[in-house]
């Protein structure tokens, strides 16, 4: 239970003083770096707000948007989604973009912006 409410109270704190800045827009979708969310957790991790777009395709009819509180390794260049729309993902395994531009684009600004704070 307390682990929910610190996930929690962390996404009401950094949706409440958004500062959002589009970082990519390709054919999958756009998304979005909340710049006020970054936190540095130790000398290598820190964790992001993000907004993704994702557009309405053949299966899709309407484009969906989704938040996730991203944690990102600056040195390995690894993430993980430690909650998605505010709902935290428990036992989240650290991964690669695989190529994914629009998350490559995130870590590289987030860690980044990180490093001028």
């Amino acid at each position: 239970m307390l682990i929910c409410f610190q996930f929690s109270s962390l996404e009401v704190h950094a949706i409440g003083n958004v500062d959002w800045f589009l970082v990519k827009e390709n054919e999958s979708g756009k998304e979005w770096l909340d710049l006020g969310s970054l936190k540095k957790i130790n000398e290598n991790e820190i964790t992001a707000l993000t907004r993704f777009y994702e557009n309405p395709n053949a299966t899709k009819e309407k484009g969906e948007t989704s938040l996730y509180l991203m944690k990102i390794n600056c040195s390995s260049k690894k993430f993980k989604d430690i909650s998605k729309n505010g709902i935290p993902t428990f036992n989240s395994k650290w991964e690669l973009s695989n190529n994914d531009e629009l998350i490559e684009s995130v870590i590289d600004k987030s860690c980044s912006e990180e490093i001028l704070q």
